[in-house]
């Protein structure tokens, strides 16, 4: 099945990424000078090339934001979680039941910033990869290796089997995000859901919790924000 993806930063991406998956490229007529470079990059790699005017492009963009470029491409490839653990990862993130788009691709943004290896989320009750999440994450999905499960709270048993350092986000944490212990086969951070955390399950799974020190008047961050800041202290401790 084809998916859409909009935006000039998500286009981009996706061409560097999975160029060859990409099947047109759609350019509003009166943008075709000032996205020409794009249009150039995608000509050279294969891709069609077409110009559609306004209306014709919000069509194809289905009511999303699309900044005059909209690429059809094929569907999200999902990461197989085996093959994931093949290959020996040392940092993997696991979302447990993020279901806001625009959290989702901001924390996907993050986790290709500081070079995660694999993310994990659920294959119910979580956001898929859609535009929207596409397009929050600025075009990083098309860089993820996103894999779904079907129990978060199983899986991070068998990464605890497997000698992962397993860290949960939590607010009572016993140790501040920046001093975790060293971790030598690896380690998965763990994000709860937006306003609910960790549910008891994912919790009682972790080896390790930990908080986010914080000593202004707000209690709590954002998932996405959370997740960020988590993985900047991880690499930082691991350094």
């Amino acid at each position: 099945m084809s998916r859409v993806v909009t935006g000039v930063r998500a286009v981009q991406e996706a061409l560097r990424s999975r160029g060859t998956q990409i099947q047109a490229l759609y350019i509003a007529e009166d943008a075709r000078r000032a996205l020409s470079q794009l249009a150039d990059e995608a000509a050279r790699g294969g891709v069609r090339v077409e110009s559609k005017s306004p209306s014709e492009l919000d069509a194809l963009a289905e009511g999303h934001k699309h900044q005059g470029v909209v690429a059809i491409t094929g569907e999200f490839e999902y990461a197989d979680f085996d093959q994931l653990l093949a290959a020996e990862p040392r940092l993997l993130l696991a979302l447990d039941q993020v279901t806001d788009p625009h959290n989702f691709g901001a924390i996907v943004r993050s986790a290709v910033a500081f070079g995660v290896d694999g993310i994990l989320t659920l294959k119910k009750r979580a956001a898929p990869v859609t535009p929207v999440v596409v397009r929050a994450s600025a075009g990083a999905t098309e860089h993820a290796r996103i894999a779904k499960v079907t129990n978060l709270a199983r899986t991070l048993a068998d990464l605890a089997k497997r000698d992962f350092q397993v860290v949960g986000l939590d607010a009572e944490g016993e140790h501040e995000i920046g001093q975790l212990p060293p971790a030598p086969f690896g380690r998965v951070l763990v994000v709860g859901a937006e306003g609910k955390g960790l549910r008891r399950l994912v919790r009682e799974r972790c080896t390790h919790l930990a908080r986010i020190p914080m000593g202004g008047p707000v209690a709590s961050l954002n998932a996405s924000v959370a997740a960020a800041i988590a993985l900047y202290a991880t690499l930082r401790t691991d350094g």
